[in-house]
């Protein structure tokens, strides 16, 4: 399933395990080049919405977040 909306896109859904893991799809690996023991960032947004952001990414995505909370 792919969806976009404000630049964000919807590229797959992930299920939780039963020891509460999830498994980041090989595609996503491959497109992000992420590697085991990459350090990830969990962001909670209203309780509601959580982003799973590599940390040395994470400035890009405050960046972001920052732009388009000023066009409003």
């Amino acid at each position: 399933m792919k969806k976009n909306f404000c630049d964000i896109k919807l590229l797959w859904t992930v299920t939780i395990g039963p020891k509460w893991q999830i498994v980041i799809p090989k595609e996503i690996r491959d497109k992000l080049a992420l590697e085991s023991g990459d350090s990830m960032s969990v962001l909670l947004k209203d309780d509601k919405f959580i982003w799973l952001v590599r940390n040395k990414d994470l400035n890009e995505l405050m960046e972001f977040v920052n732009s388009e909370k000023n066009k409003n």
